[in-house]
């Protein structure tokens, strides 16, 4: 299979949407091919990908195979100019998030990396309802939540000046994967790590720039997006991902989003 050289906003997968502001090409599609026919690639500008469902392997996480490692629906990766590299979806159909960067933007970094600060995590979930809802006039919006991303896209958190302790990874990975159990508290996590929860909650907000109450919300939102593009129904969704009741999830989609799950849903599938 040989390399192949993709053109400014051009990434495999049909294209369900389109939008642009200052420089910036964001686009909603759907991966339509299975890994093994996903050729070797590289863009010329720098982009970001943030996959809407699981099973998405990245460079950006490199514990895994050639392909890289799995990154978690809702994980933003950052590929710098020239990455070459073949991530994909475990299998075809996996729905994704892409912003293409203008050729000017200065960006530090010469690594894929996976972005968990706060600023480019939120931005670039707005940037998903964003596009979702976009009219002519919120160009500058979306540009302005873009450069939000831009400006830490050379760091691994904000704030962050070296490793964290194993304690707090287990923490965040518990997070990750106990989001959706009804009644998961910040305390039953932080006895499980073996640590008192203000100082769990302190030393997540200084290592990620989210209290983990937050992080729990924002991984619950991220579920209820994967299961409504999966055209779950939006109670099925909710009850899915963790909520109390469907008005819960509606109620924290549109506050982390910036849009209506039924919107979403319209929008992804």
């Amino acid at each position: 299979m040989t390399h192949r050289r993709m053109a400014h906003g051009d990434f495999f997968g049909a294209l369900r949407k389109s939008v642009a502001g200052g420089g910036f090409c964001v686009e909603l599609r759907i991966a339509t091919l299975p890994p093994e026919a996903v050729a070797e690639h590289s863009h010329d500008e720098a982009h970001f990908i943030l996959p809407l469902d699981e099973g998405y392997r990245s460079l950006a996480d490199r514990a895994g195979s050639g392909r890289g490692g799995p990154v978690r629906a809702g994980g933003l990766i950052y590929n710098p100019p020239g990455t070459t590299h073949q991530d994909c979806f475990d299998v075809a159909g996996g729905r994704f998030l892409s912003v293409s960067t203008p050729v000017s933007a200065a960006i530090g970094g010469e690594l894929p990396v996976l972005l968990d600060d706060a600023v480019s995590t939120e931005a670039v979930r707005r940037l998903v309802g964003g596009c979702i809802r976009f009219e002519p006039g919120d160009e500058l919006a979306l540009e302005d939540r873009a450069l939000a991303m831009v400006a830490v896209a050379g760091q691994r958190g904000a704030g962050r000046t070296g490793g964290t302790p194993d304690w707090l990874e287990t923490a965040r990975d518990m997070i990750a994967d106990l989001a959706c159990r009804q009644g998961l508290e910040v305390r039953g996590i932080a006895a499980a790590v073996g640590v008192h929860p203000v100082h769990l909650a302190r030393t997540y907000r200084q290592c990620f720039g989210i209290s983990p109450g937050d992080a729990i919300r924002r991984r619950r939102a991220d579920i209820a997006m994967s299961a409504l593009a999966q055209g779950r129904r939006p109670i099925e969704a909710a009850h899915a991902a963790g909520y109390a009741d469907q008005s819960h999830m509606t109620r924290e989609h549109g506050r982390i989003y910036g849009v209506s799950p039924t919107t979403s849903a319209a929008a992804l599938a």
